[in-house]
């Protein structure tokens, strides 16, 4: 056993002194030669950017109100840094192991529970190594995101080893979501389904089929996952969105208000739900889910500078609200802009979007002095950003400054911009669409704002241009409505953070929401 963990480095996430000295005690008799240890997700977080390990031991429960160990999986694949080649061990009690699960691609290896037995720990532990020596060649090549490689490697090991057919089917099905080969994974999650029947199954399933338009059997899926009392972060993000999808704003905000009891530190969760309380107008939740969104997402790849521009513009809007200046609002708005600005230092466009968003506080309470200065501030900053950058953000430049000292300025920017756009491989895709659009030639704008959208994803314009144009398509061809289309909707609005929206773009982005939801539901007969 010792040459199976010999060399093998060792990730233990844990509070609790004893426990972590006897695991450490456990992993040194069996031969694991460096063994670090953590006691935050986010302490764990900073180490395994700076090492990679072979064996995470994580411990579920790490007190109130911090982050469980299972979210350092879910942050480790949002920073592109969870290595399939390596083993997740959650430490949890045995009953709640039942009904905590992962996606295909988050959950755990193997649970464990305390206290640690030395046998009967290094007999899995051992077992869990063993399988992953056989499966090494694919999930290195994973590792490498070389998919196509380890689809074939799948092909193989399938035919070489036919007892390991259900894993190495669950690693092809992550490697077409991966590809973005929605059907193919769907299949195969299918065909899984159709032998046994496992929640990561169901929520592979439910992923790849509302990528590829089947809404209804996505919803279907989850909403078993959901009934069985089973905790999953995907779960809950993909069904609340399939809600809101369906025009069910309602029902998918109760969702997520309940998602967020259960796993109150998931800054997914807490930024979903900010923004649909946005979409609502219920200023109170949404600034509530914000505050708690930016407190869980700090030193993650959850950290957006949006999740603070939409609480701004929520207390902007409770400002407005009450009839007169809040003085608390202004203050907690003015000092979020600037922590935004700290937070990302070396963010330009951050601190360009603070100062104008600045602006346009100090104007809502009637301080044009201190107003002027910041869309002033606002507008040097845009100048020295690049012709990239000020072209995706120029229709909120526009916006932001309008009734300022220097709104002339930036209709001047407008028209030089607007004649330089063509340079720009991106600004030429998307004037080419406007034009087809114009000109009724739909399928071929569509086409130019997809190639728009995946040069400057996130692009709050082009998101807008490519869904219009979607149901302009839906419009002429009536009952003939394409899955697929409708799946590139719904994938641009949610890539797009609502509540960080200009008030214009706000408006635009819920009259296409409703028209969306629509034609979903002709789709699927509702």
């Amino acid at each position: 056993m010792a040459n199976l963990f010999s060399g093998k480095s060792s990730l233990i996430l844990d509070k609790k002194f004893e426990d972590l000295q006897t695991l450490r005690s456990i992993l040194g008799q069996i031969g694991v030669s460096e063994i670090q240890v953590a006691s935050s997700v986010n302490m764990a977080l900073s180490l395994l950017r700076e090492q990679a390990v072979d064996i995470f031991f994580l411990n579920y429960e790490l007190g109130r109100d911090e982050k469980n160990g299972l979210q350092l999986m879910f942050d480790l694949q949002a920073e592109g840094r969870r290595l399939y080649a390596a083993c997740y061990i959650l430490v949890i009690e045995p009953e709640k192991s039942e009904l905590l699960l992962g996606s295909p691609e988050n959950a755990p290896d193997i649970y464990i529970s305390k206290p640690y037995d030395r046998v009967r720990l290094s007999q899995r532990i051992e077992k869990l190594m063993r399988l992953k020596e056989t499966l090494f060649p694919i999930e290195s090549l994973l590792d490498k995101r070389d998919w196509e490689g380890a689809l074939q490697a799948c092909v193989r090991h399938e035919e070489r080893y036919p007892g390991l057919r259900i894993y190495l089917q669950r690693l092809r099905g992550i490697i077409y979501l991966q590809q973005n080969q929605a059907e193919e994974a769907r299949k195969v999650f299918s065909s899984l389904l159709s032998g046994r029947d496992k929640p990561w199954i169901r929520i592979g399933l439910a992923m790849a089929a509302c990528r590829s338009g089947w809404f209804a059997q996505a919803r279907g899926q989850l909403d078993h996952v959901i009934a069985q009392q089973q905790i999953c972060i995907e779960a809950f993000v993909w069904r609340a969105r399939i809600y809101r999808l369906y025009g069910d704003l309602g029902e998918a905000s109760n969702l997520l208000r309940r998602a967020t009891v259960l796993q109150p530190t998931v800054a997914l969760l807490r930024g979903d739900l900010a923004n649909l309380a946005a979409m609502t107008n219920d200023t109170k939740l949404a600034v509530e889910a914000f505050r708690a969104a930016i407190k869980y997402s700090r030193y993650s790849a959850f950290q957006h500078p949006d999740f603070y521009f939409g609480l701004v513009r929520m207390l902007m809007k409770h400002m407005s609200a009450s009839g007169s200046a809040s003085g608390d609002a202004e203050e907690e708005a003015v000092r979020l802009l600037e922590q935004a600005r700290r937070d990302f230092l070396d963010q330009p466009v951050i601190h360009f979007k603070s100062r104008l968003l600045a602006s346009e506080i100090y104007r809502s309470v009637g301080d044009e002095e201190q107003a002027n200065l910041s869309a002033s501030e606002a507008m040097t900053i845009y100048r020295d950003l690049s012709a990239d950058e000020q072209a995706m953000w120029l229709e909120q430049l526009v916006e932001g400054v309008e009734g300022s000292s220097v709104e002339g300025e930036a209709h001047a920017v407008r028209q030089s911009l607007n004649r330089n756009m063509a340079k720009l491989r991106w600004g030429r895709a998307n004037l080419k669409g406007m034009m087809q659009f114009r000109h009724g030639e739909l399928d071929e704008a569509y086409a130019s704002f997809s190639e728009a959208l995946q040069q400057q994803p996130g692009t709050p314009s082009i998101a807008l241009n490519l869904v219009q144009t979607v149901l302009e398509l839906c419009r002429r061809s009536g009952s003939d409505l394409s899955r697929e289309l409708l799946a590139a909707c719904d994938e641009a609005l949610y890539s797009l953070q609502f509540a960080a929206l200009t008030p214009k773009q706000q408006q635009r982005y819920l009259g296409l929401g409703r028209r969306l939801s629509e034609y979903v539901r002709q789709l699927e007969g509702e």
